[in-house]
């Protein structure tokens, strides 16, 4: 298979699979809501949160995994992904490990004398905390396997698995809603087995698939490689934090100038948002993982003008398929959260347009982002990202200290977020020669476009129809759709672009009539 065509379908299946999973999560939130009651419900997130740091460390662990397994197959060295295989292994049973027998019992406490929790809700909690360890713990230790199949870019198996898992979860929903027993401990549990249900397929599918997923004890103790691995996830996981106290801090910061008791509105509406923005988070997680690979691997063959032709791709066509959801979504906000909660907060429509905002600011410059890893220089680059990413608390606060509404935090996302995305032009020219000019006529140019003159038409197709309804939201999906599309083809797509998908679109054509 050609590498466009290769590149073309992990992003489309990707990209496909997790927009069903999101829909499927969406809309059985509401049975999870109404099976829980809201006291569970919010327990459930409170005690979730004590593990969050042990999913953060995970994803970082896993793309740094990755990283050095993709570099390693385009170098064409099978002996040496087979000891980054083995050095991630002993990586990632040492780490867990050692996260658990400090975890487990600070959890304990924190759930039995530090958390707030109903006396009635105390035993469940307890179990609660201890299957959500487990599967945490279980996710790393299979983290090097799951690391591989994006590596070799099997990234269309691992979509598969991914909507199995979210159509389990989608009927693990339903039957919270109808259980007659402990709802959080049974929905904590299903999703518990569905996680290691799932893992132990991908892991033996792995090993039988990659001679490389060959357990050698030998190759373990390698001190150079572990360093390697260590500095770039420590690097990685600094930016990644500067993201996480983001949000949590902002969360602190509109509980203590709007108390929930005064302003049940204000919170609300920014859990809205940020439900929203973990859903696009993980739409962007699914592209970098689609295009991550292909760009890292060619990194590793020495093919840097390719690298960052594969760069700007992920960055127009990660941008153009954001823009496909975000436009309609632009125009309609204020039906769309009415059909989802009945009754939205007041604040909820500008919370999630200034989250989609901030999204595409950040999709804009992922090529960048996904060239300065795939050399492995991410030092400057994480500490830019995760400096950045802190100044949106002091920014926030200022806008709250002299007397701007809650809204306004969401502005200061957008501040940090628009410095990230520069720093990351000028850092990229700097580290992988990655020109600024390029990305402007390539890039940015071609998406604003589209975005500018899409938002126009749907808005001229949804002032001719008047009130909203299901029927507007549709006509003006399809409308935006069509002519993104069209805008797509024109602006985004270069000429050799389009020859390639003509071509294939005669192919399937042939193959299909012949």
């Amino acid at each position: 298979m050609s590498t466009p065509r290769r590149i073309f379908i992990n992003a489309m299946t990707s990209y496909g699979t997790t927009v069903l999973g999101m829909a499927l999560g969406l809309f059985s939130s509401r049975w999870v809501l109404q099976g829980l009651g809201a006291v569970d419900y919010g327990l459930m997130g409170v005690v979730g949160a004590l593990i969050i740091f042990v999913t953060f460390l995970n994803q970082v662990m896993s793309n740094a995994s990755a990283r050095f397994f993709a570099f390693s197959i385009g170098a064409g060295d099978f002996e040496d992904t087979k000891q980054w295989f083995n050095v991630s292994i002993f990586i990632h049973l040492l780490l867990p490990s050692c996260l658990l027998c400090v975890g487990w019992p600070l959890g304990e406490w924190a759930v039995g004398g530090f958390l707030n929790i109903p006396a009635e809700r105390l035993g469940t909690a307890h179990w609660v905390l201890r299957l959500s360890l487990l599967s945490a713990f279980f996710s790393m230790v299979t983290t090097p396997y799951i690391g591989m199949c994006i590596a070799k870019q099997k990234i269309a198996e691992i979509s598969i698995w991914g909507v199995l898992g979210s159509i389990a979860n989608f009927g693990l929903a339903y039957a919270v809603l109808i259980t007659n027993r402990d709802s959080w401990l049974l929905y904590c549990a299903g999703t518990v087995c569905i996680v290691i249900t799932i893992r132990m397929i991908q892991v033996y599918r792995a090993y039988i698939m990659f001679q490389e997923c060959r357990i050698s004890r030998v190759l373990w103790r390698d001190p150079k490689r572990i360093r390697k691995v260590l500095r770039f996830s420590g690097w990685t996981l600094f930016g990644a934090i500067g993201g996480l106290l983001r949000g949590n801090g902002i969360a602190i910061l509109l509980n203590k100038y709007f108390a929930p008791s005064q302003f049940p509105q204000v919170n609300a509406s920014y859990s809205i948002g940020s439900s929203l923005s973990g859903y696009t988070q993980t739409l962007s997680t699914a592209l970098m993982t689609a295009f991550s690979p292909e760009i890292t691997s060619t990194e590793g063959r020495g093919d840097r003008l390719r690298m960052l032709k594969q760069a700007s791709l992920a960055s127009k066509f990660g941008t153009f398929l954001i823009l496909l959801l975000a436009i309609p979504l632009f125009l309609e906000v204020d039906y769309v959260l009415l059909v989802w909660l009945k009754e939205p907060p007041a604040f909820a429509a500008s919370m999630c347009t200034l989250s989609l905002i901030t999204f595409m600011i950040d999709r804009v410059t992922a090529g960048q982002m996904i060239a300065v890893a795939a050399k492995g220089q991410v030092a400057s680059y994480q500490m830019m990202l995760g400096g950045f990413l802190l100044l949106t608390l002091p920014i926030a606060w200022l806008f709250l200290a002299h007397g701007f509404n809650a809204v306004s935090v969401f502005w200061a996302y957008i501040i940090t977020m628009t410095l990230c995305s520069v720093g990351r032009v000028f850092l990229a020219e700097r580290l992988v020669d990655y020109s600024p000019l390029v990305w402007l006529k390539e890039v940015f140019i071609p998406c604003a476009v589209v975005l500018v003159c899409g938002l126009l038409f749907g808005y001229l197709v949804q002032t001719s129809i008047g009130e909203a309804s299901f029927i507007r939201l549709f006509v003006v999906t399809l409308a935006t759709l069509i002519s993104s599309f069209v805008l797509g083809w024109l602006f985004i797509m270069s000429v050799d672009e389009r020859r390639y998908f003509i071509s294939c679109a005669l192919n399937w054509r042939q193959r299909l009539f012949s």
